[in-house]
């Protein structure tokens, strides 16, 4: 019989996260002394990110650094620009990132980060206090911190590039290893910017090969044109798939 996943009874990102792991560890069979310390993040730092503005005004930005967990090796993952940012949807995130690590087997464990902020209201100066501060306050603990950040929503390879700036400065060397999606220029990756894009397209491609789905038959549906959905968009000709619906 298919395994059945009862609805999540709250709209709480980390309560929904919390909610999939029981389910997974209940098939799992896990013991429950370890289901209770991997339902929970190990280390949160909350900071409060004071940035002058350029009429000479300051105002205080909240931020987040969740390390879900370290047990496989340092937290990886993402630092997130939004208005409604909240500290739950960085939980789920950074639980998330710590499944995705284990199940691929990778040295790391998961981490996320972000700032309630507006980038699309700040200048390019602002940005940048912005994302200097927020690595000076996380940095004094780099294994929470700066070690293995990487862009996501609204953060741009110029705004990891500041931030591995910053915390170079801070440690006193290049540190181009602590920030991934960096420029090219400052050793960044080639093909990173529509890496996600792509690894979804892959997934699709074998779960349609495991289910026998005709992709050149099937529609595609895409929501938003950010980082994943721009990326499709421009290389859908090299897809099999015939129908598109943006």
């Amino acid at each position: 019989m298919p395994q059945t996943v009862d609805p999540p009874r709250s709209l709480n990102p980390f309560a929904i996260a919390q909610q999939q792991f029981d389910t997974a560890a209940d098939i799992l069979k896990l013991d429950s002394r370890l289901r209770a310390v991997l339902r929970e993040p190990v280390r949160e730092l909350h900071v409060s990110l004071p940035v002058r503005m350029d009429d000479g005004d300051v105002k205080v930005f909240k931020g987040f650094r969740i390390q879900y967990n370290d047990a496989r090796g340092p937290s990886k993952g993402g630092i997130r620009f939004h208005p409604d940012e909240t500290v739950d949807t960085v939980r789920a995130l950074a639980a998330w990132m710590t499944w995705k690590t284990a199940v691929m087997d990778l040295p790391l464990g998961g981490g996320k980060g972000g700032i309630i902020c507006n980038p699309k209201v700040l200048s390019e100066r602002e940005l940048e206090r912005l994302s200097r501060a927020y690595i000076g306050a996380i940095a004094w603990n780099h294994r929470s911190g700066a070690r293995h950040s990487a862009p996501d929503v609204y953060t741009t390879p110029q705004i990891m590039g500041w931030m591995m700036d910053e915390y170079s400065k801070l440690r006193g060397h290049s540190t181009p290893g602590a920030i991934t999606g960096k420029p090219l220029s400052l050793w960044g990756s080639l093909g990173r910017d529509d890496a996600t894009a792509r690894g979804t397209w892959y997934a699709i491609r074998e779960a349609a090969r495991v289910i026998g789905l005709d992709l050149s038959k099937a529609r595609v549906a895409i929501q938003g044109f950010g980082n994943a959905g721009h990326s499709p968009r421009r290389w859908r000709w090299s897809c099999s798939a015939a129908r598109w619906s943006p």
